[in-house]
């Protein structure tokens, strides 16, 4: 049975629980609900303690007991009825309708072919020369029920505004980790260095419609072209057709026409008309660009990904979990403070996915905070040992829940590195942020001393990811840690780089 009333206080304040000792439920305020019992029900009549029952809050209030340690922790514990988890409740809605918006094709939504494994189909378009050709276009389906990935990667609030807003706020509003848009990747680097060496020997094919573009001498001569070496066909008399099309998670790129560049979801660039001379990358990332710079830069994917999620299979359950989890944490640290745990935690497992992650690794989701807040019902009990019945019980319980849900990341198609992230930052955040019961003047300073030492941690840790992350080119430097990802139970079981 989940316990009827949870707790709140001002910043600073600590707490009481509830008065059901036995029925505490995993994962939730029940490792404080246990101390009513023993400790703030007086055990013999000197205390006459009395509820304030006509109103909406109950507080234990002692009368005449001066100022004893039980006294004193009387004054802290409260059991508030009633509370409402604002935050919990805002950041549900703002993921449910993020989540909605990016379905909805009017407004650059998509919605990806249902299954698990990539399916093509034939199609025709329009080749150089004019003439049609069925060209085969490869599908990415999406097991969770949801998006595109091009939309998990790039999807932002401007195509509300029609596209009138440019490199703004609004262009940045929803997309996934993906390292590539972040920061530079030796990986990636590598792929555009060799498209520069293909196009060194490009020119210009002309064909008999006097269509023209850029291309090797072997493939003019497959189209029955005229090739003229140059560097470009602007200086030619002819009919620019083919143009640069950047598609793909990887930002390919192949120099096409714009029919057969939309049939394969692609980015059209008719101002272009090599490769090389486009950054495919950029238009792959989209949100606004990188900012007039040509390396990638776009660090607010630490954030964004918390408001997005894969799929209706992986947003109903976060969503559920979430809330459970959240209003009884909120219950204790309030609003901004709970805001604090819940963000923090987020942006921590996102800054540990990116660090690790391979180089073209994509995961969106609010797990990472999710694993802030089961970090935080830890501290929680921690803060509150001395208070709870049945503590090795409830500890042991909570143990296995951390394990179960950890062991779980271990399998495919799972960001086991924002679970962990998100896990550890959330212990830090928690012992910085969550009000804790205290008993006595020298458990007070020993908790006080605890904060100072985790605020610290907190910050070195932040530092030093980001320090790595944005000066390390290699997003593979750490061969053993892809088992913190995912575990090979059997062989090819952790082939594959689309994530939760």
């Amino acid at each position: 049975m989940v316990a009827d009333h949870t707790t709140n206080t001002p910043a600073g304040a600590s707490y009481g629980a509830t008065e059901d000792v036995d029925s505490a439920p995993l994962l939730t305020r029940g490792n404080r609900s246990d101390v009513i019992s023993p400790i703030v029900a007086s055990p013999s009549g000197e205390a006459r303690d009395r509820v304030i029952e006509d109103s909406p809050h109950r507080l234990w209030r002692e009368s005449d007991e001066g100022f004893s340690p039980q006294a004193n922790l009387r004054r802290k514990l409260r059991v508030i009825e009633g509370y409402t988890p604002s935050f919990t409740r805002f950041i549900t809605f703002a993921q449910i309708i993020v989540f909605s918006l990016s379905l909805i094709p009017h407004l650059g939504g998509t919605i990806a072919p249902w299954g698990f494994h990539t399916t093509s189909h034939s199609t025709e378009v329009t080749v150089f020369g004019g003439s049609t050709d069925n060209q085969q276009v490869y599908n990415i389906p999406n097991m969770w029920i949801g998006p595109r990935v091009e939309t998990l990667i790039h999807w932002g609030a401007h195509h509300l505004l029609a596209g009138h807003v440019t490199n703004s706020f609004f262009e940045k509003f929803a997309g996934a980790k993906f390292s590539p848009c972040m920061r530079s990747d030796k990986h990636v680097e590598e792929v555009r260095s060799s498209i520069e060496d293909i196009e060194g020997s490009y020119g210009c094919c002309i064909d008999q419609q006097n269509s023209c573009g850029m291309m090797s001498q072997s493939s003019c001569a497959d189209v029955s072209g005229t090739f003229v070496r140059t560097t470009n066909c602007s200086t030619l008399a002819c009919h620019i057709s083919v143009r640069p099309c950047c598609h793909g998670q990887q930002g390919y790129c192949n120099i096409i026409t714009e029919d057969h560049c939309d049939a394969i979801h692609g980015h059209f660039h008719d101002d272009a008309q090599l490769c090389s001379h486009v950054n495919c990358l950029e238009a792959v990332c989209g949100m606004g660009g990188f900012w007039g710079k040509d390396e990638p830069n776009q660090w607010f994917r630490f954030v964004t990904p918390i408001f997005m999620h894969v799929g209706v299979l992986h947003l109903i359950p976060n969503l559920l979990f979430q809330y459970h989890i959240g209003k009884e944490i909120e219950a204790t640290a309030g609003f901004w403070r709970m805001a604090a745990i819940y963000l923090i935690s987020g942006i921590g497992g996102n800054i540990v996915a990116c660090l690790f992650g391979g180089p073209w690794s994509l995961s969106t989701g609010a797990s990472s905070s999710i694993y802030g807040l089961i970090a935080a019902t830890c501290v929680d009990l921690f803060y509150s040992w001395k208070l709870v019945q049945h503590r090795i019980q409830q500890a042991i319980r909570l143990l296995c829940v951390v394990f179960l849900v950890l062991g779980i990341g271990t399998l495919p198609f799972i960001d086991n590195f924002a679970h962990v992230g998100g896990f550890i930052f959330g212990i830090f955040v928690t012992m910085v942020f969550l009000p804790a019961v205290e008993i006595g003047t020298f458990e007070a300073v020993c908790k006080n001393y605890l904060r100072i030492f985790s605020s610290i941690i907190l910050i070195s840790l932040i530092a030093a990811a980001l320090s790595v992350f944005f000066t390390n080119p290699d997003s593979q430097f750490c061969e053993w840690c892809k088992y913190i990802d995912c575990v090979p139970y059997v062989e090819g079981l952790c082939d594959g780089s689309f994530l939760l």
